[in-house]
């Protein structure tokens, strides 16, 4: 998420759009996004459950739930395009990645 809200202006200027989703409770995911500086929308309280079921996304269940690192891509008629699914702490989306994806596509 920092990468995403230090490369602000390049998305922006790109004309795209950048939201983040939580399972944690909206406090502290309001917490979070304040924390970092984050200018782009975030959700709380995601099912982690129903997300993974509607999206194949891989999630942790047991003493706290949490969805893995997901990404997705999505076209403006909202389908996806490109997702990125991880189970560590490697293998995310990064800026620069979905700036260039997009302008590819545009061409």
């Amino acid at each position: 998420m920092v990468d995403f809200a230090t490369h602000a202006l390049p998305l922006i200027s790109s004309d795209i759009k950048v939201v983040a989703g939580s399972v944690d409770s909206l406090e502290t995911t309001q917490t979070l996004r304040t924390g970092l500086h984050v200018g782009f929308p975030m959700w709380g309280e995601l099912d982690a459950v129903k997300v993974s079921a509607d999206t194949g996304a891989p999630f942790q269940q047991g003493e706290k739930t949490f969805l893995h690192g997901t990404g997705w891509l999505l076209n403006p008629d909202g389908e996806i395009v490109q997702s990125l699914y991880s189970t560590g702490p490697i293998g995310r989306f990064t800026a620069s990645d979905i700036i260039r994806k997009v302008l590819f596509e545009r061409r």
